[in-house]
Parts: C-alpha cells; structure tokens; sequence
C-alpha cells in the first residue's frame, strides 16, 4: 500500500515520514539546504502488522505542484499534515482538493508540531480543519495529534496506518501491466534506472515479455526489479519498485510521465495513447476555465491544451457560445481535452487542469473516454454515450452502456480503453448479450435489426428479379442502409450465411428457398454452357468457340453469357471469357500450390501458366481476375495470397 503526504509547505510531512521510517526523503543537496523538499522522496516501513507500507514525501510549496501531483499518481491513501500552530493554509486547501478530485479518498489528518501549540492553538486548528474537511471524501478521517520529534502521537498514528492499510481494498494483479515512471536515473556499473508504480497488472522477470515505453514506442527490457533497495523478482498491482531498463533508451526517454505496457502474444491490446480526451470534469469553487491554453496533468505527466465543455454544466444552464460558464455556479459537466501532444491514458484515469500563468487548480476529474471524437462529440448520441460512462466504473458495465449507445463497437478500440488482455476481452464478451463479429461487436438487438434489412432486400430482390439466381453481394451492400459500416455489415452477411439464412450461389446471395426461373429460351441454353464449361476444366472456350458448340452466332452467345453473368450463373475472367463460379476455387487452388511449394511464398505468371496449362494470354487474364476477386496481390513482379483469400473466394466478389 502506498501513502503520500499532502499538506502546505514547512508544516512537518518530511519530519513525519523521517519519524515513521528512519528514512531522510531530503536527498538532493538543494533540499537539505533550503530544507524544503523540491523533488519526490520515497522511503519505505516495514510493519510486522501491517506489512511494507511506502511512503511518498511530495513537495508542499505552490511552485512544484506538478511534482506533486506527479507523486500522488498511483497512491492508496494520503496523510493530510497541518501544524497545529498555523493551522490549515492555503497549499493545505489546494493539496485536499487535489485529492479528491484524482479520486484519493482514504487518509489520515495529522496535526503536526503540537510541541509547538499551546491548548488553545490546538484546539483553534482541530476546529479549522473540520470545517475544511465538512465536504470532502475525507470527512470522516482520524485527526492525530503528532510531535515527529519527540514522538508524541506516533504509536496512535502508527495504529491508524495499520488499521487503514487493513481496511484498504487491494488492487487486482489480473491484466496487462501498466508502470508509471516518476523518476529516471542513472546508477553506475547498472545503468538505467526508473521508480514508480505498477497501476495495473503484474511483472515477472522470470516470465516477462518486452515492454513498450509510451508514448514515444519504444522496446525495453527490464533487467532488475528492486523495492526499497532489495532485489524482488516479481511486482503486483499497487507496488512502488525501481526497475533497471535496457533496451531502446536515450538522454530523452523514459523521463517522468512515460509508462511502461505490455501485451500478451496475440493480444488486441496495443499502447493507447491520444491528443483527445474526453472527461468528465469536476471545476473547483469560485474558478472558471478560460478557452486559452491550459495545463493538463494525467499519471505523471503534464501537457499543454484546451478544453471544450460538450453539455450544460450540472446547474443546469448551459454556457453561451463566446462565453464561459458563471465562476459561481458548482460546475461539473462533460468536455472534450484537445492536447497538444499525446498522452498514455485509460477509462478511469484521473485528470486535472490547471491555469499555468497563475499557477492554480481549476477542475479535475475522469477519463471516460481516452479515444475522444472529433466529429460528433456534441451530438445527442455522443453526449448520450459519455452520460452513461459517468456511472461505469468497469470495463463490464462500459461494454453494456456502448452496445446500448453505438451502433457497433471496435472491439481492438474497447480493449485499448480500459487496457484488458485477449483473454479479459473474451470472458467480458462472454457475460453479455453481444454478438461479435471478427473485430466488431454488436447487440443481438442491432444485429437482429440489420439481419431483418438484409434479408428483406434480397428478398425483394427476388420478388423483382425471378430470373436471377440471387442478389450480387457488393449491390446487397450499396442498396441497404443499417447504420453500420461497411465491414461490419459484410460480416453479417458471413453470419447469416454460416447460419443457413442466406445461401451462396457462385457469386451472388439467396434465401435458401429461392428457384431461381430462368426464360424458358435461355433455361436450356444454359444447361449446355454449363456443360461446356465444366467439360473445359481451366481452359474454357472463347465466346465464339462457345457459339460454334452451340450453333449460335458469337453476337448472340455474348448477349446471352452476358445476361447469365448478370444473373450470377457464369463468371466474366475476361471479356470473351468466362468461368463457372465453382471454378474460382480450381483457380484459386494452382495458385495457393505455388505458393506453399516457394521458398518466398510467391509465384510469377510463368509458373502459373506452366502448373494451370492454360497458355500466357489466358494466365494474365486469370491472374488480374485473381488480383481483383481478392484472392493475390501483385508485388516486384510476383504475386502472393492474401491473408483472407479463402473468404474472398466464398465471398465470389469480382
């Protein structure tokens, strides 16, 4: 469990961690000297009870808030120190509403110095931070009264360390590990060293793959994992540790800020990183946000930007366009971050903004959505969206809330956003009434919805059309309007004919009933192309050789191959040629033989011509067949199959 202090500057949060520990969290030469702490000090109590506990020492002065705050990114509990002599000051209000707003709502008050306050002073601050405490998370918190030097106080805070680390929840180690670096250096004869916090996951050095620096994706090992000076060979979710970095390292990275992700073998989970962020947002009393830039703070970084409010603030009344909301009313809305640079975050990450001229805290809040929209994000739909994401506080009750308010869902996306391994995605996917599409997710109720428009087209299509043996797939697409995009409505397609509701017939779509009636002059006509053809093997007659065989004129056998292959009964690989559709998988076949038998895993069109026998005129016009059904790509003169060329070939998409 990690703790850090919070508190105005001089009011004794070095002294107590020093008392609690025996750990001096001064160490830079500056700091000493000015005895002000400048930079993150860590130090670490190892507790027959309560177990190892660390302690985070973040600098009080107004000047280096940032550092601050970059100290309390992954932190369970506070300390909130004020000395009993001056009572709560203005850093003290800051630092407390700091912690709410990054969401840390489990501390300890201590009343420090009480050596140095008489009754009437401790009494006069006991009542002060009551009152300052009224509203906040940490309301009901102990408030100690402690003298770090001589140690008055320390075994009742002790206890109460114990007593919270007992009650506080531990984090789930299940996942992909996420490291926040805050600080970086260099130690000699080992080389690049790191601290920080494991938010998410687990790391093993004995079963660790590499790890990705984000956000400037960067491959990095880690050669040594150390918490408060011990070697360990593992860290769960919650440790502070110091990882020994190699790897794919310079002068400018890892620095404060970055992280360090990893992804299972095959996982859809990649590093999120975005310059969008859309939040929800919490602005303090008696501040405004202005429209010009901003400093915007997440996990241990900090970045310049702007901020768009998307709805009304919750009172209700929404802010004119060249206006900003009233600085009185208590605002907490929805609004889109525009950041100048990206930054690595997840749903549920904590924000905060910042005025950097005046050096103050305006809002902070949640991350709903690391992957904002550009077009839309004010649209009812969207606002919609991001109202329920306020109340989902898992990746399970988020994938419910967008199968109700998108369309579809990528799932590659949704698994960046809350940073879920495959196996994670796949047991969410499990507990809901989803349907998944390849990368697409769906609710049965919008599935069942555009699999009613599709079979309702094709059937018109029949209705319409007698003589076609079904309905061409790329004209199925452009006539039915679902609201999906184009893929996703493909592989419903795929669906309904994997579930017996559609049927292929060569290239064209059917319902499984559908008889196709053909006029009676060209029902027999025919049955002896189809004969002819399939007699032909790979070589099939041109149009005129065709007509010879049949005792038709070459004009009038174009016309009716024409009409059949509008139909969807003959395929056109040429002009003056033409294929049954149940012969595209004959010629996808030579090619897929060439291929596995080649030391590049290609052929040329000499090779094909050679293995299929069908002459080279014959063979280029195959091959640009091939090439546009989806089945090769032609690439320095050779040709190789597509990844998914088995369903282009079912698909029988020319």
């Amino acid at each position: 469990m990690i703790f850090a202090t919070a508190g105005h500057v001089d009011h004794g949060k070095t002294t107590l961690i020093r008392a609690l520990t025996g750990k001096d969290t001064d160490q830079l030469a500056d700091e000493q000297r000015r005895g002000l702490t400048i930079d993150l000090g860590f130090a670490w109590w190892h507790d027959s009870q309560a177990g190892t506990l660390g302690f985070v020492d973040v600098p009080g002065h107004a000047r280096f808030i940032r550092t601050m705050l970059a100290g309390l990114a992954g932190v369970d509990a506070a300390l909130l120190v004020v000395a009993a002599d001056a009572g709560p000051m203005p850093q003290t209000r800051e630092h407390l509403a700091l912690l709410e707003l990054l969401g840390i709502h489990r501390g300890i008050v201590v009343m420090s110095a009480v050596d140095r306050a008489d009754t009437q002073q401790q009494a006069d601050c006991r009542a002060a931070i009551t009152a300052m405490m009224q509203h906040s998370p940490l309301a009901d918190s102990p408030v100690l009264p402690v003298d770090a030097i001589s140690g008055v106080g320390m075994d009742d805070l002790r206890a109460a360390i114990r007593t919270l680390s007992s009650t506080t929840p531990a984090r789930s180690a299940q996942g992909q590990p996420r490291f926040l670096i805050d600080r970086r250096f260099t130690v000699p004869g080992v080389g690049c060293v790191v601290t920080g916090t494991l938010l998410n996951g687990q790391l093993d050095l004995t079963q660790q793959p590499p790890l990705q620096l984000t956000p400037v994706s960067r491959t990095v090992r880690v050669r040594g994992i150390q918490i408060d000076g011990r070697a360990v060979t593992g860290i769960v979710s919650g440790q502070r540790a110091a990882l020994n970095l190699i790897g794919e390292l310079d002068s400018e990275h890892p620095h404060r800020g970055d992280w360090l992700l990893a992804a299972e073998p095959g996982s859809t989970h990649h590093a999120q990183t975005s310059q969008r962020l859309d939040v929800h947002l919490r602005v303090l009393p008696e501040q405004r946000i202005h429209r010009g830039t901003l400093q915007i703070l997440t996990g241990a970084s900090a970045v310049s930007g702007r901020l768009v409010w998307l709805e009304a603030p919750a009172a209700n009344e929404a802010p004119a366009a060249d206006k900003e909301p009233a600085a009185d009313k208590a605002l907490s809305g929805l609004a889109q971050l525009l950041l100048d640079k990206p930054v690595h975050g997840i749903a549920g990450d904590a924000v905060i903004v910042r005025e950097p001229a005046a050096n103050i805290t305006l809002a902070g809040g949640r991350i709903l959505d690391p992957q904002g929209r550009q077009r839309g994000r004010s649209s009812p739909r969207a606002l919609a969206r991001l109202t329920a994401l306020k109340t989902a506080h898992t990746a399970s009750h988020a994938l419910a809330a967008d199968l109700i308010h998108l369309q579809e869902i990528n799932l590659p996306a949704f698994a960046r956003r809350w940073h879920l391994s495959a196996q994670q995605l796949d047991s969410l996917l499990a507990g809901q009434a989803v349907v998944r599409l390849g990368n697409q997710a769906l609710s049965n109720s919008q599935f069942g919805n555009a699999a009613a428009v599709i079979l309702q087209h094709v059937q018109l299509a029949h209705d319409q059309q007698p003589a076609h043996l079904g309905v061409h797939p790329q004209s199925l697409l452009r006539a039915i309007d679902t609201g999906l995009c184009r893929d996703t409505e493909t592989l419903i397609i795929n669906q309904l004919v994997n579930g017996g509701r559609l049927r292929r017939r060569g290239v064209v779509l059917a319902l499984p009933d559908h008889q196709a009636v053909l006029p009676a002059s060209d029902q027999a006509v025919y049955q002896r192309v189809r004969e002819a053809l399939a007699g032909a093997g790979l070589r099939p007659p041109i149009v005129g050789e065709l007509g010879a065989l049949l005792g038709l004129e070459r004009e009038d056998m174009l016309a009716i191959m024409q009409r059949l292959q509008g139909w969807g009964y003959v395929l056109a690989v040429a002009p003056n040629r033409f294929y049954l559709p149940d012969q595209l998988d004959d010629l996808a076949a030579v090619a897929q033989a060439l291929c596995e038998q080649s030391p590049d895993g290609g052929f040329s069109a000499a090779d094909y011509r050679d293995r299929a026998d069908i002459g080279r005129n014959l063979t280029i016009k195959v091959l640009e067949y091939l090439d546009r059904a989806g089945v090769t790509v032609y690439r320095d003169e050779r040709r190789f199959m597509r990844p998914d060329w088995r369903r282009a070939v079912a698909d029988k998409i020319t």
